[in-house]
């Protein structure tokens, strides 16, 4: 039926050279040895070689299997193509991106290392084929970083993939393409906080990523791409907040105004507001903070009358986080009184979190806070949070390993609620919130899994929980 299709195609589109010359038979990738690609290839297109008819024809079948997904049948008419042409039409790279897809196939099927180096090492080779022929199409650079990335991150340094990526940002600008900027983002924070790269270069890339993303969620044709990427990039980019003076002043008060005008009523955003200003070293005489130093002395005032609870207050208003941290320990160590002991662990955990981003720390002064207050629903309210908010951190921003956080989250939910009455209103609006982002019934069935099955969630939670999809 193959074989018959391929003549077909042959006859309809390209007659001439049909007769006399078979396409060839299709056979699986371990009957047909894989062309070799020459660390320097000729940039051979259909119009320069030396069987331009067969080559046109190969490459119009292996691209009619390729829309129908089967890849099997498509790879040996891929090979014909790319040995008599591997430059196709000098137009368009697609001979070595498909080429790659092919030995990204059998990569992912072969359970033998040594034959998945081999793989890894073609996928290379068409790669930098793709861009000594292709020297102008930058996105390959893109293209390459990302299989590196999410495909061969064993086989291959994060140095290497972030400069790849690199070359793509800076020819493309807040052009590039919306796949480059969540495994960039990830690879420049956690190489700026390794020491891997120096705050200006840091700063250069944070500011082009955000220009990339305000003009793709406007200005694009992937806008819908680009809202996926928001679902990640700027938690992770808030990240780089706990770094002091990376960010200029501006950005802390245009940022976090903004959550100061959507809920100026709650005291709870009045002190985070007025302490990411401090933090962020908006002048002491602005008149926003001024304003909300008012609000603080008055209608949000917190009073506390142990003295070392009060100084380490002092220090939290004052965006001294760290100092903050150290005077509540202080503090918790000093006192006999054990629902102070409680109250000041669990504000440590909220300081870690909020201002931090420290996740693995507040889980663990919250969890301190619960065993000091037993029946206190407000430390697992708080560890939930921490919990849905690591989407970014376990995996995408969305799609499964983003998504299975929820499920820890609600349990925590479910827990505080059913020790504590007096949080339920509050754990039963986030429920509701989030029950809406577990994963899908197919997520699951796809993952050969079923609701109700034990699951332990993976990252920095490391906690079993059960199997729910989304209604």
């Amino acid at each position: 039926m193959r074989f018959s299709l391929s003549f077909l195609l042959c006859g309809l589109f390209f007659l001439s050279g049909c007769a006399s010359r078979t396409i060839g038979a299709t056979t699986s990738p371990e009957q047909v040895e894989p062309p070799e690609v020459s660390a320097n290839p000729e940039c051979i297109t259909f119009s320069k070689s030396v069987y331009p008819d067969d080559a046109i024809n190969a490459h119009a079948v292996y691209r009619t299997f390729l829309r129908s997904n089967d890849l099997e049948a498509a790879f040996p008419h891929w090979q014909r193509a790319y040995e008599l042409a591997p430059a196709a039409d000098g137009k368009r790279s697609f001979h070595y991106t498909d080429g790659v897809r092919f030995y990204k196939d059998f990569f992912y099927k072969s359970q033998d290392e040594d034959e998945k180096k081999g793989f890894v090492e073609k996928v290379r080779e068409l790669y930098e084929a793709g861009l000594h022929c292709y020297p102008g199409e930058y996105h390959l650079y893109g293209m390459y970083a990302f299989d590196l990335y999410y495909s061969f991150r064993a086989y291959a340094s994060d140095a290497e993939i972030y400069d790849l990526f690199k070359k793509t940002l800076d020819h493309d600008g807040e052009r590039t393409g919306a796949f480059v900027l969540n495994p960039f983002t990830d690879l420049l924070i956690s190489r700026f906080k390794a020491g891997e790269i120096p705050v200006e270069e840091t700063r250069r890339y944070v500011d082009l990523i955000r220009r990339t993303l305000a003009y793709g969620l406007t200005s694009s044709n992937e806008i819908d791409n680009f809202k996926v990427v928001e679902s990640y990039v700027p938690a992770r980019l808030e990240e780089l907040e706990t770094v002091e003076d990376f960010f200029p002043p501006s950005y802390y008060k245009e940022k976090y105004m903004a959550e100061y005008e959507r809920d100026s009523a709650n005291c709870e955003v009045v002190q985070t507001v007025y302490s990411r200003l401090r933090w962020g070293k908006v002048d002491e005489a602005d008149p926003a903070v001024q304003w909300l130093g008012v609000r603080m002395a008055t209608d949000c005032r917190i009073e506390e009358t142990f003295t070392m609870a009060q100084q380490a207050l002092d220090a939290l208003q004052a965006g001294r986080y760290r100092d903050a941290v150290k005077g509540f320990e202080d503090a918790a160590a000093e006192t006999d009184d054990i629902e102070r002991k409680a109250r000041y662990n669990l504000l440590i955990a909220k300081i870690q979190y909020a201002h931090l981003k420290s996740y693995a720390s507040a889980r663990t002064y919250a969890l301190k806070a619960a065993k000091l207050k037993p029946n206190w629903g407000e430390p697992y309210i708080l560890i939930g949070k921490l919990y849905a908010s690591s989407g970014p951190l376990c995996g995408p921003g969305r799609g499964w390993d983003s998504q299975v956080v929820t499920w820890v989250a609600i349990d925590k939910w479910q827990y505080a609620k059913s020790v504590d009455p007096a949080v339920s209103d509050e754990a039963n609006k986030l429920i509701g919130q989030y029950a809406g982002f577990m994963p899908s019934v197919e997520d699951v069935f796809q993952r050969n899994l079923q609701e109700g099955q034990s699951y332990t969630v993976g990252c920095w939670i490391q906690e079993t929980t059960r199997i729910r999809a989304s209604k």
